[in-house]
Order: C-alpha cells, then structure tokens, then sequence
C-alpha cells in the first residue's frame, strides 16, 4: 500500500486507472466452463551483492513449487477450517521462451555493488544497480534480493508503470531452502506479493472495521495478525488468519477464498490478461510476447445436456483453453488472441451423442475476426469431433518422409502413396510417436478439468500430464491412430503417483474399432507407491485397425488423487503392408514389462454399491475372490467359476472394500466394492 500511495502522489492518473480496474472487478462475471487454467511465465531476477545473496537453482524451484500448490490449493497444509477455500486455477512456470524468442531458463543473476535496495523500485532498474523488467504483458517479474530494513517483500498492483510490474521478495524469505529463514521460510512471503499483484488486498482492507478488502467471503477486522493467534475476533468475528493477504507466519497461511479467486481471475481476464496468451511458457522461437496476431471467436450453443459437453482448444504452445460443466440450452461466446500456427479444437460429449440434433440444436462455430472466415463448425457427431486449422503461413506440404503419417500412409513414413519403411520382409520397429508435454498435447487429448498439462511435480523436464480423481473427466486420450500395417504395438511410458489410497488405480486401455478395453491396470498398494517414480512398457499383439485410440484413465475418489505422466512413446512393429480390419478381429495379448499376467482374466462386479450380496461375473474357472478392507485384511474368501458368482456381505460392515480376483495362472485384477446397509 505504501508503493500504491507513492505511485498515486507522483501520477494522479494512477488512482483514476485504479478505479477503472476496480469498476471492471465490479462487474466481471466468469463465463462457468469456458475458463481455462492460466499458466503464468515466471522471470526471477537474482539481484546479489554477496555469495549468499546469489541463491540457488533449488531455492528457486523450491518458491515456483510453493506458488503452484498455494494457488491450486495443493499444499500439504490445506485443511476444512474455512469451507470457502478455493482452487485459484492459476499456475506458474519459469519461462522457457526470452522475450526475443529464444530459449531460457527463465533465471536472470546480476550482480551489484548496493547493500539494500529498499522498496523505491531501484533493484527494477540495470541503471541503479538492479535488472530491467521483462515484457509486463507477457511475463511476472520477480526480483530476489537484499531489501532491507526488515521489508519481506512488496507488490505492484495492476495498472502500474510497465518497467517497475512485479514482485521483490528479500533473499532471506524467498522458497524453502537456502537462505529461507524461520518464521517466513515456507514461501508464503512470494504467494502473498503475487496476490498483491493479481489485485488482492489486504484481508483487513488496511483500515478499520467499515474498511473491506473488496472481497465479500472473507470476514472484515481491523487490523493485521501477526505470529499464529487462532481464534482471534475483530469487528465481531473471527479473523481468518490463515489467509495468505494477513500477515501471519507462514505456517499458519493455507488458503484463498472463492471470493479471492474471483478477483484475481478478473485481473486476468482484464488489465494483466496478456499473461494468459503469452508463449513465454511455450517453445523458443515463437517469441515471449503477449499475442499481437489473430482474434479467434468461439461461439458454443449446447443442447438439453451442456453438462455433457467439454473441449479443448490447442495450439503450438499447449493447450490455449479449456471449457466444460456447462448449462442447458446456452449460448458461449469466448475469444482468443492466437499468435500464428497450426491449432486442433476438440469438443467431446460424454454420453456419445454430439449437441446436435437429438436432444437439442447444439452447434459450435470458429470464427477469424481477421476475415470472418469460418475456421472449424459443426454440432452432429458422437463422443467427439475434432477440427484443425492455421493461421498465417501456411504449414509445408507433406512428404513421404516427414515423420508424420500423412494421407493414405499407413503409419509414420510408411505405406500408402509412399514406399513402405520396412525395406521389404520381417516386423520393422517403428515409432509412432513420442511425447513429453513440454509444449503442448501433441497427439493425445485431455478429457476434462481433471486432465491437465501442468508444473507440478513434473517427472522429466518443466511439465507432465496429471490425472485427478475420477474417471469422469481424469482421461488422456489419442487422436484415431491409423495403424493397420501394425502387427504389435508398445507403449512406454513413466509415472508418479501422488496422495492415492490404497486400492485406487489407473489404467491403459485401447479401443480397436469396438470400444475401449482394458489392457492393463496399476493399483496403489500392490503395484506402485506415492512419490515414486516408475517406468512401464506394454506391448499388444494382434490386428490393428485404421482408428486405434490408446487412452489412460485414473479411477480414485475426489479428493485431490493423482497420477503425474510423462515420457509416452507409441512403438509399432510393421511388415510394411496394409492390412483390412473387421470386427472379429479384434483380439489383443497383453505383455506387461513388469507384470506376468496376461489380460486374459476379467470380472465385473453388480450390483455396486451393493446391499447384503454382489455377484462376481468372471471369465474362467480356478479364480478365487478375496474380498480386502483397504488396509490389506481379508474379509471373505471365495472359489469362483465361470460365469456368475454370488458373494454374501449382510454380515460385513457397510464401507468401501477392495475385490481382488485372483487367476489360477496367478493373475490378478482389482476392484473397488461399496457395500451399503
């Protein structure tokens, strides 16, 4: 507030573009389903006098990972004492992408002859000793270094000089290592500064009782909180201490508000939205800065089901947008500011039967503001349509050897209108793809709001691909494959789980011309640990059709579960021809790296939740069921035979229990049962 009133008294003009922010919070209403996760470039400039000044690489990581789980509401520390807490959807990355388009870590170090900065901007400026900003459009300074004067740090809010945006976090309160120092050594100095800069206030609205924060979610109070006092009560209610804009220690911080979040998304949406379009997040050569290309228009109408209906916009640097959890009968408009390049739309409907033209006249149209032309459109599909356009410069023409599989190929560089890559006989080794996320999907989709393209905890490199809880929307799917000349096919992949409960699982499945089946599925417990890493490969064997779709989905319960991947590579072996594909030929064999058994055992289980019996619908005799609690104990112990099997449960507690059936070649498969009474 102090910085705000120095910048008020040196440019009256401040406070009227301050106002005019603060009319547009007013009245800024989110478009539900059509908000899409916002990834903000990070640019830390290291301003050091001396060697411990100079703070690390890890330091720095260390404060990037707590303003991710702080703003995502994924800190280990999050708990239920105010209900109002909320996920931000708000993330942050060091740039990888310079303001000229070149590669960077995102890490600028100067050194300096000063002792302190203070807080009067001097450490923004290379002229007074400090490092100049970066494009405030496109990226968050933040400038780490000896402030003084018992100073944590300071903000600017939106609508500020353009030279002086961003952050100061004094070296000693910046991450979680190194120099952090106690009682301010859990990063919180950072996540407070950052609300600042997204438009929060103070949660005691630097006044007294009649003085608000803007915000209507959190209780008013009179002044700041200091150290951890619980339960303290002003203006007659009880302080929320635990907010991140008070200025308690860090370890008592957990939370925003809902009400918070709001503000901050309109910031982003209004005077500090250049951030979301900015490519310094993407890959090098496209350039650092905000958008100056193209306005692309979406106009979505759903039908009598909008709650069915999802889809996602991406281009050369990721995913642009995502939308879902939408209302009947409703028309979206949305627009976008897309710097040249290829882009896919993808909308998919979850019941199978497109918004057009059964249950309602549901249509989807993109639209170049530029000309007007209409980019991609439609409505009449099933589970999805998938549109890909360009702007500007038009992509080079395909070629027998592009790496890509183009036209009537029958897979990468092979078959088709071009000469086969086998070089005649034998099962040639061929890799389909390979994809590590750190620029965008590539060939996969992701199925909702619990699959996202994130920062946090990435396996290999800045960024992998998490799924979140239930398989409603936790599903990471392919583009139709066309892999007719394939005799087998492998994917590898790595993975890292992270808070799944026992039993909980994921799995890969393929759907061949006939649905999605399950090749293979991993269970917290018995096949994999939280917070470690695994490398898995499977291979399928078998006839492949000319729309293979290879999907992962996560199956856990909806408490922020998760299942972290990363390194996917589609390997296929091929004798160069072209094969034709009919129903009865869909018949794959399953190969574990690290698993024996085949995906020949299958059961199912109805009905569930169940009451004071289930039956066991499994496919082969010599299975035994056990029916487990979730800490490992076996309740119940039954032979199975093919075909169905009833399970008596009147004498079993009502709760959630695991069934693992058991093959008599010593396979196993797992399923969550909820028996109720």
């Amino acid at each position: 507030m102090d910085v705000l009133d120095q910048q008020i008294r040196a440019d009256p003009s401040r406070l009227e573009r301050l106002e005019e922010l603060e009319k547009f919070t007013r009245n800024f209403v989110p478009q539900e389903g059509l908000k899409a996760l916002t990834t903000i470039p990070v640019v830390v400039h290291v301003v050091y006098r001396t060697s411990a000044e100079n703070i690390s690489l890890a330091q720095i990581n260390s404060q990037i990972q707590v303003l991710n789980a702080d703003f995502r509401r994924l800190n280990a520390d999050a708990n239920g004492t105010w209900p109002q807490a909320a996920d931000t959807e708000i993330e942050f990355c060091l740039a990888t992408v310079d303001p000229s388009g070149n590669a960077t870590d995102g890490i600028i170090r100067k050194s300096t002859t000063r002792t302190s900065f203070g807080t009067n901007d001097l450490v923004k400026s290379a002229s007074s000793g400090g490092s100049n900003a970066w494009p405030a459009n496109a990226y968050l300074n933040i400038w780490v270094c000896n402030i003084g004067g018992g100073i944590l740090g300071y903000a600017q809010f939106p609508g500020g000089p353009a030279s002086t945006d961003g952050v100061v976090v004094d070296y000693r309160y910046f991450g979680t290592t190194g120099t952090a120092t106690a009682p301010f050594n859990l990063g919180r100095t950072a996540t407070h500064e950052v609300g600042h800069y997204l438009n929060l206030r103070h949660i005691w609205g630097d006044g007294g009782c009649s003085v608000d924060d803007f915000v209507s979610d959190t209780p008013t109070s009179d002044a700041p909180n200091y150290q951890c006092p619980t339960g303290h009560v002003s203006c007659s209610t009880t302080d929320m201490i635990q907010n991140y804009m008070d200025y308690t220690d860090d370890s008592c911080m957990n939370l925003f508000t809902s009400g918070q979040k709001a503000r901050m998304q309109a910031a982003l949406s209004g005077s500090r939205s250049g951030l979301a379009n900015s490519n310094g997040c993407g890959t090098p050569g496209g350039g650092g800065g905000s958008c100056t290309d193209t306005q692309v228009t979406l106009t979505l109408v759903t039908d009598n089901y909008g709650s069915e209906t999802s889809w996602t916009l991406t281009g050369p640097s990721g995913t642009v947008a995502t939308g879902g959890s939408l209302a009947n009968n409703t028309t979206y408009t949305q627009s976008f500011c897309l710097p040249n390049g290829c882009y896919t739309f993808t909308i998919l409907d979850s019941y199978g039967d497109g918004i057009c033209c059964q249950y309602g006249n549901g249509s989807f149209t993109l639209t170049n503001g530029s000309t007007g032309a209409v980019l991609a459109s439609g409505g009449s599909f099933t589970s999805s349509s998938v549109s890909n356009f360009c702007l500007g410069s038009t992509p080079p023409a395909p070629t027998c050897n592009d790496g890509i599989q183009n036209g009537t190929e029958t897979g990468v560089d092979c078959g088709g209108s071009c000469a086969p890559c086998g070089g005649g006989g034998g099962c040639t080794d061929v890799t389909v793809n390979s994809e590590g996320f750190e620029s965008n999907y590539g060939i996969w989709n992701d199925g909702g709001t619990d699959c996202v393209r994130s920062t946090l905890r990435p396996i290999t490199g800045a960024i992998s691909i998490y799924l979140r809880d239930n398989t409603s929307t936790s599903v990471l799917t392919t583009d139709a494959l066309n892999l007719a000349g394939y005799e087998e096919l492998t994917i590898d992949f790595s993975y890292f789980a992270f808070s799944m409960e026992t039993g909980e699982d994921f799995w890969l499945q393929v759907d061949n011309g006939s649905g999605y089946q399950t090749v293979e599925t991993w269970a917290s417990g018995s096949d994999f640990a939280n917070n470690t890493r695994y490398e898995e490969s499977v291979t399928l064997t078998g006839t492949f059709g000319s729309a293979v779709r290879i999907r992962f989905r996560c199956d856990a319960s909806n408490d922020s579960d998760y299942i972290h991947l990363d390194n996917i590579v589609i390997r296929g072996c091929t004798n160069g021809t072209t094969r034709s594909i009919e129903a009865a030929d869909v018949n794959l064999t399953v190969e574990a790296a690290e698993l024996d058994e085949a995906a020949a055992l299958s059961f199912s289980v109805f009905p569930n939740p169940a009451y004071a019996a289930f039956t066991v619908k499994v496919n082969e005799d010599g299975c035994t069921a056990k029916l487990t609690s979730l800490d490992g104990r076996v309740l119940l112990t039954q032979t199975l035979t093919a075909g169905n099997n009833r399970m008596e449960t009147a004498n079993v507690p009502q709760g959630m229990y695991l069934l693992v059936v058991e093959g008599a070649d010593g396979s196993r498969e797992v399923e969550k049962v909820v028996l109720r009474h």
